[in-house]
């Protein structure tokens, strides 16, 4: 467990999910701490010693109950987060590989599959799925 009032280092993997033409993103809760209201592509932080792709997979499973085919990474980027948390994020670019949407509310209240002239109209302060929009529409 972390202690609060050290500066610490967090890893993120995120997939944006591609099922045809179309990218699957998530809402995030109002009630969500981070970036609520927002959009952002699922994923999460890293367990201690977890592999990048294991957790990944892991992730988009608790997040959206998706079976994912990982890709290439797309984005990698990193923010400071008040004084104490400096995260790091890479973005992999992922198929669909099976499953049915289902969300854990608590974190994401909302999804859709959008192209990518949708993605770019989404209100979308994440600084990688900003950066995520520009890259794949260059």
């Amino acid at each position: 467990m972390e202690q609060m009032d050290k500066k610490y280092t967090k890893v993120a993997a995120h997939g944006l999910i591609k099922k045809g033409d179309k990218y699957l993103v998530t809402r995030r809760a109002d009630s969500d701490d981070y970036m609520p209201g927002y959009w952002d592509a699922p994923g999460g932080t890293l367990d201690f010693g977890e592999d990048l792709k294991k957790a990944l997979k892991r992730e988009i499973k608790e997040e959206v109950g998706l079976n994912i085919r990982i890709g290439k990474v797309i984005s990698a980027c990193d923010y400071v987060s008040g004084e104490l948390r400096h995260q790091f994020m890479i973005t992999y670019l992922c198929d669909y590989a099976s499953g049915e949407i289902k969300m854990d509310l608590a974190e994401h209240d909302e999804y859709r599959w959008v192209n990518l002239d949708e993605l770019k109209k989404l209100k979308k302060k994440i600084t990688f799925l900003e950066q995520l929009s520009k890259e794949l529409t260059k």
